[in-house]
């Protein structure tokens, strides 16, 4: 449609611009049917009928945003300063890890309309975790972005100190953490009102690299993931287990194999 024929007839237009789209596609089946009316009616009207649904489309793009920052603005407004309850034994420091934030962070997120979501796609050339992130609204609007994040592969010394599947889900973690955070700009503290668990004592030993290979070796024999055994102790990796518990832990696996092989046994017989 060129800039002359835009212009022809102003007047016939307007009148035929209908108040919602069910009567503008009722007139337009009409102009159809009709043989006495011109070609070139039709087509004005097919192309404004196209143009009132650009501007309807656009008008709801425009109220989703604007309903999306308006309830972000609230709900930062709402969300507190998270507390750090969990100590890195590595580095003598407290931070507040992924279950802490979810808990007291997301109850508000979710109020104000929001959904989150995160999903890995694979590395960056760097060999940093790419992870996909994703932010929808009740509304209607959504923010995506990517953020890459280095593989915790190694403790603070540089010593690697996790398998291939234990880094992957430790950055993921991590990363998630740390994203999550950024994007709904949650700030973390210590505690100050005594009500949150306090953190592990700062004096606390873990065990040695050696002490790790051997209990490695045996949850393989246990029939188990370093995984499924870091969540009953509570850790996030198997260096992190105190070294006044390695014993206790060792003898924990070997009473596990120890039945597994009789179970065998029996059955074998």
């Amino acid at each position: 449609m060129n800039a002359v024929a835009k212009h022809e007839n102003p007047q016939d237009d307007t009148k035929l611009i209908p108040a919602n789209d069910a009567p503008m596609v009722a007139m337009i089946e009409r102009i159809v049917m009709d043989p006495s009316i011109p070609i070139d009616r039709l087509e004005k009207m097919l192309d404004m009928k196209e143009r009132m649904e650009d501007r309807a489309r656009e008008d709801q793009a425009f109220q989703a945003r604007k309903a999306y920052f308006a309830a972000m603005s609230a709900c930062q407004s709402e969300l507190p300063v998270v507390t750090k309850t969990r100590r890195n034994s590595h580095t003598n420091s407290t931070y507040a890890d992924l279950a802490a934030i979810e808990q007291q962070a997301m109850p508000i997120i979710h109020r104000h309309g929001f959904a989150v979501s995160f999903q890995p796609d694979g590395y960056n050339q760097k060999g940093e975790l790419r992870i996909l992130w994703e932010i929808s609204h009740a509304e209607g609007h959504v923010r995506n972005g990517v953020g890459e994040i280095p593989v915790d592969g190694a403790g603070s010394q540089g010593k690697v100190n996790k398998t291939g599947t234990q880094a992957f889900g430790s950055t993921a973690t991590y990363g998630r953490r740390y994203l999550l955070c950024m994007l709904f700009n949650i700030s973390t503290g210590d505690d100050r009102d005594g009500n949150a668990p306090p953190a592990e004592p700062e004096d606390v030993q873990t065990i040695t690299e050696a002490q790790a290979s051997v209990i490695r070796e045996l949850i393989e024999k246990a029939e188990t993931t370093a995984e499924h055994f870091c969540k009953h102790y509570k850790i996030e990796a198997i260096p992190d287990i105190p070294s006044a518990s390695f014993a206790e832990v060792v003898a924990s696996l070997r009473r596990r194999i120890a039945v597994i092989e009789q179970r065998k046994g029996q059955n074998n017989g």
